[in-house]
């Protein structure tokens, strides 16, 4: 226990920082953390990019966003919520810094100051709080700066308190400010190159109308124009501009244009999506980092199901269960998923789907057998299960007409490669068998509890998902100290020999691996399941453990399940765990795809939602896509005729210009040795940001995997896509060749 202890103390850190992003990106369920969150640069972390906010202090910002509050206050609650989201990961994994801007009125006179104004803008902007003391010789940075932020804010007035008129808007200005700032953390800190390499990105809050140097013309003369200089920062420093507008749609057009010049596509309205964005930058700079290999620490469980028809009953075993009544029903609805989704503080608030590789077998009778692997060992895998148990999923006319209907009934089990793809981790459904039986006509039966073909079957298995996964090209990689579990659960007794259910179990053990055993339900408590419970218990320990009971409700199976997995990650994160791993990022645990990779957001201009990245080519599928196989004998799946129904349309992939940084989006790639990143103005080829990119983000090849993820697996799938609102778009990552 203390050892395990002190593992997550050392480890806290880095997986709060390296995997917070993508979660929050993809709308999943974040893991707490205390706040702010700070990290020290060093081992195992990135450089810290440097984000400068440039805030709009110009009179406009004293009208009124909406009823409630004025331009001015609302910019200030953006630039704290920047601080605060997600317990301070913006302000914790970057080097922040804040800029006024107004104007100055005297172009040809240097130090002036506006008439009224005691903010202290001095030819027209005024850094609050920078980065680091200029005048230290050693330039070191502030750390976790956030409060400074917040507390200038907190001391600045509203601009010229709150008069109507009597400061610009030189936007155009703030921009060169903002420029030369870049390049003086450059020159004062020279150690910061290659893999040190600290980068920028801008942050401009805005009303979006902008005046000229004196603020003498509005929207005049195009020398002040404030897009020129983003596109200057953009093309030729890869520095992105982010831009928030709190203004009317004149001034959110304008900031449109901002952002398109300072390649992040579309100005946004609401905070929390320029919290996002930014977020997302971030985890761009931490996926080009090197990571370790971090599979072999994630122990694979695989879930060993009674797929008895008893789990359909209901009042002891006398008749079959209406729809959320049974067994088989509470482990789909508030069972497996729901047990592996709960954070715990023994992961440092992630949950344990995000720190293990699961897979899901089933057993019931023996003529015909009926024991099969539903979902081989996979990461991201713990949403399958709702659809393979799922009696909707298995049920099709004639054989089925209501799933909860009762006897008889004949399941028509599902086989299915597209939404759960894969060669190795295809998902297969099963039901119990609800056939009639004369001496119980108003339950279901069919199915018996031989338990001893379910443990087989994963016993054979092992050796075989060992041999796989510790290939040098397994997608998800083991290695000798890989802890493997078994989690079986059981409604009561089984029909099986004592004998083969011991000699199964022990020879796990003997193999290393551990089966944990749970009574689900009331027939469990009876003395004759209790007794083999126990002794399976045993078997499956080493005489160890005793079983774990769980009646039949929610939160007794869940108070099971985490007496379980408490006492699994005990054991199994005694092996010293690399301080730069962190867990798996399912997007919200919701079993797509074949990595631990989240799916990518849907797009809001579709009108069903759907869309699909891939990083090679992009892809819109215009029609349903369906292709299952079904097989109407419930002891076997058969291959069967694939129905494809969809049209998929390419749209053209538009190559950026060679040396340019890639146009997805913002990105802090390099550009590439010999040429310039592409001059092209907004709008032209090559400028706005779409999904073509083809090279994963990394100049002249693929990306490499970042800690927030890295399971040495082949991505297959974006960290979200955020391209269908403008801001960025994210590469695919790759494993590097070894």
């Amino acid at each position: 226990m203390k050892k395990t202890s002190r593992t997550w103390k050392r480890l806290g850190l880095q997986l709060g920082i390296l995997a917070g992003a993508g979660l929050a990106l993809v709308g999943g369920v974040e893991p707490s953390r205390a706040a702010p969150l700070c990290v020290e640069e060093g081992q195992c972390t990135f450089t810290k990019p440097v984000f400068l906010i440039a805030l709009d202090y110009s009179t406009a910002m004293n009208e009124m966003f909406d009823a409630d509050e004025t331009r001015w206050q609302r910019a200030v609650a953006a630039v704290q919520a920047i601080v605060d989201g997600d317990n301070g990961y913006i302000q914790g994994t970057s080097m922040l810094a804040l800029m006024r801007f107004g104007h100055d009125p005297d172009a040809d006179q240097p130090g002036t100051t506006i008439a009224g104004d005691a903010s202290g803008l001095v030819d027209g902007q005024k850094v609050d709080v920078p980065w680091y003391d200029v005048i230290d010789p050693d330039k070191t940075y502030f750390h976790c700066n956030g409060e400074a932020v917040k507390a200038a804010l907190a001391a600045v007035p509203p601009p010229l308190a709150g008069a109507p008129a009597g400061i610009g808007a030189w936007t155009g200005g703030a921009m060169e400010r903002a420029k030369a700032l870049f390049a003086e953390v450059k020159a004062d800190h020279p150690e910061e190159i290659g893999p040190k390499e600290r980068r920028p990105a801008l942050i401009v809050i805005t009303q979006g109308v902008w005046s000229d140097q004196e603020n003498t013309q509005v929207l005049q003369p195009p020398a002040a124009d404030p897009a020129p200089v983003a596109l200057d920062m953009w093309n030729n420093a890869a520095i992105p501009t982010f831009v928030l507008s709190v203004g009317d749609a004149l001034g959110t057009a304008e900031a449109k244009g901002l952002a398109l010049a300072g390649g992040t596509g579309q100005a946004v309205t609401e905070a929390s999506l320029l919290g996002d964005a930014l977020k997302a930058e971030l985890q761009k700079i931490i996926n080009q980092i090197e990571p370790p290999i971090c599979a072999p620490a994630w122990p694979r469980i695989m879930f060993i199901l009674d797929g008895s028809s008893s789990m359909l009953n209901v009042m002891g075993d006398s008749v079959h269960g209406a729809m959320g009544q049974t067994r088989w029903d509470l482990l789909r609805t508030g069972g497996i998923e729901q047990a592996l989704g709960t954070s715990t503080p023994l992961l440092n608030g992630w949950s344990f789907a995000t720190w293990s590789v699961v897979g899901a077998a089933v057993f019931g009778d023996d003529a015909p057998a009926e024991q099969k692997l539903l979902v081989d060992y996979a990461p991201c895998r713990a949403g399958v299960f709702h659809w393979a148990l799922d009696p909707q999923t298995s049920c099709e006319a004639p054989g089925c007409v209501d799933p909860w209907g009762g006897p008889p009934i004949a399941w028509t089990f599902q086989t299915d490669e597209i939404e759960f793809p894969g060669p190795t981790t295809t998902v297969q459904s099963h039901v119990p068998r609800c056939d009639l039986d004369a001496q119980k006509p108003g339950a279901c039966s069919g199915s018996g509890s031989f338990v001893h073909l379910g443990l087989e079957l994963v016993q054979g298995h092992l050796a075989e998902a060992r041999a796989s996964c510790m290939a040098v090209d397994a997608p998800v990689i083991c290695d000798a100290q890989t802890k493997f579990y078994n989690v079986l659960i059981m409604d009561g007794t089984y029909d099986s020999d004592d004998a083969a259910v011991q000699a199964s179990l022990e020879q796990m053990v003997s193999d290393g691996v551990r089966t944990y055993v749970l009574g689900l339900g009331e027939l469990a408590a009876l003395p004759e399941a209790v007794e083999q419970l126990t002794m399976m218990a045993a078997w499956g320990s080493g005489g160890a453990l005793d079983f774990f009971p769980a009646g039949d409700s929610q939160v007794e199976l869940q108070a099971a399940f985490a007496a379980i997995f408490e006492h699994m990650f005990e054991e199994a994160l005694q092996t010293p765990v690399d301080p730069c791993c962190s867990g798996l990022n399912c997007g919200g645990l919701d079993g797509g795809g074949e990595t631990n990779e989240p799916d990518p957001l849907p797009d809001p201009s579709d009108s069903d939602g759907t869309s699909s990245t891939t990083g090679e080519t992009s892809s819109t599928t215009e029609a349903p896509v369906t292709s299952t196989t079904s097989t109407t004998d419930a002891s076997t799946t058969s291959a069967g005729p694939t129905t494809d129904t969809s049209t998929s349309t390419a749209p053209t992939t538009d190559t950026p210009t060679s040396g340019a940084p890639t146009t997805d989006g913002p990105t802090t790639d390099e550009p590439t040795t010999g040429g310039q990143p592409g001059t092209s103005a907004p709008g032209e080829s090559g400028d706005e940001p779409d999904a073509s990119d083809t090279d994963g983000d990394a100049p002249g090849g693929d990306a490499p995997e970042g800690c927030g993820c890295t399971s040495g697996a082949d991505g297959e799938g974006a960290l979200a896509s955020l391209v269908s609102l403008g801001l960025l778009g994210l590469g695919r990552r790759r494993r590097r060749a070894e």
